[in-house]
């Protein structure tokens, strides 16, 4: 998929499907590297990881799955033990038998992103800590959902007895699936 690189994205999407063919037991291993692309002086490799086929293949457990997990595999580099990050996939092993007369077919494209509003409503507090030296708290509250998105009450000031009332509504307008969260 080299041609297909992602540029600038710190968390790419490739939602790509491959099929191989394999014998068992003896399968090799299933190897996936993340490399970071570079036009000029070859591409690094960010981390890999290893999947041991057949111990899935031989796993009651794995082959008693109708639809297999999507599993969370860590990338490692052999320069350090520290994960380099993390790929979303799933492995399906099928006879050949089953693959020919009924072939799966997985939609794996992309959640569209679709346009919210987070409707806030800040009412009042109760027991906040007097922490000003004259036994007061200056009492206001701040919201939000991303470092780009916050927004702030009024201030109470000089509050004697922990209670203060706001009534606000606060709104946020959001995209989800959001790009910050996928993990």
């Amino acid at each position: 998929m080299r041609e297909e690189y992602i540029l600038d994205e710190p968390n790419p999407q490739f939602n790509k499907y491959f099929e191989f063919s394999g014998i068992f037991p003896g399968s090799a291993p299933l190897v996936i590297e993340i490399k970071d692309y570079d036009d000029l002086f070859g591409d690094d490799l960010i981390g890999k990881t290893s999947i041991d086929l057949d111990d899935r293949f031989f796993s009651a457990a794995w082959q008693a799955l109708d639809e297999k997990p999507i599993e969370q595999r860590q990338l490692y580099h052999h320069s350090t033990s520290l994960s380099q990050g993390c790929v979303n996939c799933w492995v399906e092993i099928e006879e050949s038998s089953k693959v020919k007369n009924k072939h799966k077919t997985w939609n794996i494209t992309p959640e569209p992103v679709l346009d919210y509003q987070v409707r806030v409503c800040v009412m009042e507090t109760r027991n906040i800590p007097l922490e000003d030296i004259e036994g007061t708290s200056d009492v206001f509250m701040k919201v939000y959902i991303d470092d780009k998105n916050k927004k702030t009450t009024d201030t109470h000031y000089r509050c004697q007895n922990g209670e203060a009332s706001f009534n606000y509504r606060m709104l946020f307008d959001l995209k989800a699936p959001s790009k910050v969260n996928n993990h």
